[in-house]
């Protein structure tokens, strides 16, 4: 099957905000690409005014032409240049089929900006995935307050400061050009609702992004698509703990685990190297490994309060970051960035960084690089 990179766009009459919606990023995910078929076939019959435009971006195509995740490394996890997981240097990065893909979406990317280079022109993005557990739809995102307030318009839940644990990932990248962005799981992988779900979250997308109106009925249906075989509550969860994997073929999930089951501490998990992981907390379990492919094992979340969240809106809002030098074993290291030294400061400086909306990074056992959003 062959695919375009840009595989389906549409311009309005009117200006307004642009949405880019990433499909495909994963070469066995193909919810999406469903989806914005689906879509596109729809949407000219359908009478609506439209303003804005909107961008639907092939991620990887060579693994999506093989039907696998990836091909030589996980397209997902090579979009920040300080990321070291699998040591890749500029002589490795030349036989990576993945960095030609991310040289494409860059200058797709770099010629729909520049075609709508106007003063106060929004943009827009989100990147639509599927996992290898049963699950309900979810949206994960790296936590800005932007984010936030995008990611709430949609009735799943919320999983709050994945990119602390996954590095490289297109989100961050978009992120950290200082744009919204968030992802979308529709379900599993096979499971013919994902399309479904994924189709739903697109139409409320446009809707909340004002590029069309909806009727009061189509986004209660949408909503309900969404909602419908949801176990858990629709508010948001943090990651406390995620399980890499050194060899994926070397590791092995137990049976019967479904995305966000309760999980004991000291409940057995999985296998690797023939040795049992048991879980490291009390929680949720979180896109537990079913597939021989990727890094990430499992994760465990758990509820944040919304007393919690409601200060630290109001924090990142102040000017308290600017006292944050005064901290014992803080070092300020330029663009609002900190050094923090875990000997000195291990009892606050995760919660109180966490707070004021940085990005933690452990640069060695003792210490943490702080970033700011």
């Amino acid at each position: 099957m062959e695919y375009d990179r840009i595989l389906w766009r549409f311009d309005g009459k009117e200006p307004g905000l642009v949405l880019v919606i990433f499909v495909g990023i994963h070469g066995n995910e193909t919810a999406g690409i469903e989806a914005v078929k689906n879509i596109a076939g729809k949407f000219k019959a359908k009478d609506c005014r439209f303003g804005g435009a909107v961008y639907a971006v092939t991620g990887n195509i060579e693994a999506l032409r093989q039907g696998t995740r990836y091909v030589d490394q996980d397209l997902n996890r090579l979009w920040e240049v300080d990321y070291d997981e699998y040591s890749i240097n500029p002589v490795q990065t030349d036989s990576i089929s993945e960095m030609g893909e991310i040289q494409s979406i860059e200058q797709t990317l770099t010629s729909i900006k520049k075609k709508y280079d106007h003063p106060g022109q929004d943009f827009v993005f989100v990147d639509i995935h599927t996992t290898s557990s049963d699950s309900c739809a979810f949206i994960p995102f790296n936590d800005t307050l932007g984010n936030r307030e995008l990611a709430r318009l949609f009735p799943v839940p919320q999983i709050l400061g994945i990119e602390e644990f996954i590095y490289g990932t297109l989100l961050s990248y978009i992120n950290n050009h200082g744009f919204a962005a968030i992802g979308f799981e529709a379900g599993a992988h096979s499971d013919s609702e994902s399309v479904k779900r994924s189709e739903a979250f697109l139409w409320l997308a446009m809707h909340h992004c004002r590029l069309l109106e909806l009727t009061t009925d189509e986004i209660a249906k949408y909503e309900y698509i969404l909602r419908k075989n949801v176990t858990i509550s629709d508010t948001y969860y943090e990651i406390i703990h995620r399980h890499y994997v050194k060899n994926p073929a070397r590791f092995r999930m137990k049976c019967g685990f479904h995305n966000f089951d309760e999980v004991r501490k000291d409940q057995p998990l999985a296998y690797e190297d023939e040795q049992l992981i048991r879980a490291p907390a009390n929680g949720r379990i979180f896109m537990p490994l079913y597939q021989e492919a990727g890094r990430d094992g499992f994760f465990i979340i758990r509820k944040i309060s919304p007393v919690w969240l409601e200060l630290s809106a109001w924090l990142r809002r102040t000017s308290v970051h600017k006292w944050l030098k005064y901290l014992p074993g803080v070092t300020p290291i330029g663009n609002g960035n900190f050094k923090v030294d875990l000997s000195r400061a291990k009892y606050f400086a995760r919660k109180i960084f966490h707070l004021l909306g940085y990005r933690l990074s452990k640069q060695d056992r003792n210490t943490l690089i702080c970033y700011r959003r």
